[in-house]
């Protein structure tokens, strides 16, 4: 019994879910800046995607540099309007690959860096330590070094214990180092410092007793991810307002930057939220595409936190701190996509098509797991009929999958699918699970492709095991 209400509940969602994808339609393809060409095919800068499938293998990331640059430019001149010397700095951890942050870091954005391999090579990018912000837990008394000869911007304090061995390290060097307080609102998040708890102040206490090697410069808080409106950012912005009144009146301290994290979203995919994932992980029914008309451009959106923290110092009686903004969704999500190829199809008894392809969860794709992202065919098909697929990649477990009750034109092996948005932690979380990690390449706008990363050959996944 239980079992037939299973899957009679499973039958509705997913009619609801493909009546949705039919509802919607295929994406626009100019919405990432890409074109179909006369053939049909899609393309990027001029450049046929499957040329570049037939030059450089598959699985293949594509970086769309027009579209990169489009994109960094656009949060970049918003942020300018802010005044007060408030800054971009982009999320390393959202897409590491230096390609790409070198075109990032020339339009003058700077870097939001989380562990010491990035600090690291921030550095090796030449970002001046005026343009680096140090966040994460645990950061080594080596990377703590380097920050402080930086002369980072700001290194963001995320437990107590982390501002004795900042200030030891700051004295052995004898430089002041640019300290941040992490702001913990989320109860459920292992980061940041409480204020109810008067842990916050407490840390902003101990920092003011190390004046002579530490500086308090920044209250940072990131409470967000792949969000479409600031009403969230502005909320917690006041939230942190109200606790630099609070420092200021009892230590007389000045904050000079507010850093609002990152979590600005873009109109072409979105996060699950917890009825969407629960339902496509139990019946496998994909949500609702995201609403590109629901989303609030990026010069509206940081002008609506500016004016929200200007009124408010001016309640509260406070300097009013320059802000700075941590995008690394934003930046990069639209400028790449990610080509793979149709290796076989399996039809089932129970009525589901497997599309296997030569990409999944377990090697490329695993933002898929929670996001909604759309799916291309490179070669537009006219036909209006579509069907559903399963697709999956080639690892062989069942938990290798990437997108569920797909609806697509009618597929064979050898079709190539564009997925979407894998500028944003598509190459983070890659793994070489049985197969090595491919080439990513930048096509630019005179038609050059660059490769920006070669793909990993066998030998590569064997250098540091000590084979001959």
């Amino acid at each position: 019994m239980k079992q037939k209400l299973f899957d009679v509940a499973r039958e509705h969602f997913i009619r609801w879910s493909l009546k949705n994808q039919k509802n919607a339609g295929l994406p626009d393809e100019r919405l990432w800046g890409l074109s179909f060409n006369e053939h049909n095919r899609l393309a990027v800068n001029g450049v046929d995607s499957l040329d570049l499938l037939s030059t450089y293998g598959s699985p293949l990331l594509v970086v769309n540099r027009r579209k990169l640059l489009e994109d960094a430019a656009s949060i970049q001149e918003a942020v300018k309007r802010c005044g007060r010397g408030s800054k971009v700095v982009y999320s390393y951890k959202t897409n590491c690959i230096p390609g790409i942050l070198k075109e990032i870091h020339e339009v003058g954005i700077g870097a939001e860096v989380i562990s010491p391999y990035e600090l690291w090579l921030a550095e090796k990018l030449q970002v001046p330590g005026a343009e680096i912000v140090y966040n994460g837990v645990n950061k080594t008394e080596e990377s703590l070094v380097r920050a402080i000869e930086l002369e980072a911007l700001s290194i963001n304090v995320d437990d107590l214990e982390e501002i004795e061995r900042i200030a030891a390290v700051a004295g052995r060097l004898n430089k002041k180092a640019r300290l941040g307080i992490r702001l913990g609102f989320l109860a459920k998040a292992q980061f940041g410092l409480e204020i109810e708890s008067g842990e916050a102040m407490e840390a902003c206490r101990r920092i003011s007793r190390y004046s002579d090697c530490l500086e308090l410069n920044t209250i940072h808080f990131c409470v967000a991810s792949n969000v479409k409106e600031s009403g969230m950012h502005k909320h917690f912005a006041l939230k942190s307002l109200d606790f630099i009144h609070a420092l200021k009146r009892e230590t007389g301290a000045t904050i000079r930057y507010l850093d609002l994290g990152g979590g600005m979203g873009v109109p072409t995919s979105k996060n699950m939220d917890g009825m969407e994932y629960g339902l496509y992980r139990l019946f496998g029914c994909l949500p609702k595409p995201p609403d590109s008309a629901a989303f609030e451009n990026i010069e509206s959106f940081a002008q609506n936190i500016n004016k929200a923290v200007e009124d408010s110092c001016s309640r509260l009686n406070i300097e009013t701190p320059a802000l700075i903004f941590e995008p690394g969704r934003f930046v990069t999500s639209r400028c790449e996509y990610l080509l793979i190829t149709v290796l076989a199809l399996k039809e089932k008894s129970r009525g589901t098509t497997f599309a296997i392809t030569d990409a999944g969860r377990l090697s490329l794709t695993f933002p898929c797991d929670f996001e909604s992202h759309s799916v291309l065919p490179v070669i537009k098909d006219q036909q209006k009929e579509k069907e559903p697929y399963h697709v999956m990649g080639r690892i062989c477990t069942s938990a290798d999958w990437m997108m569920k009750n797909l609806l697509l034109p009618k597929l064979k092996a050898g079709d190539a699918l564009a997925v979407m948005d894998a500028g944003a932690y598509f190459s983070s979380y890659s793994t070489n699970f049985a197969f090595p990690r491919p080439a990513i390449v930048m096509v630019k706008e005179d038609s050059d492709v660059e490769v920006i990363r070669q793909a990993e050959s066998f030998e590569h996944l064997v250098a540091l095991d000590g084979m001959e």
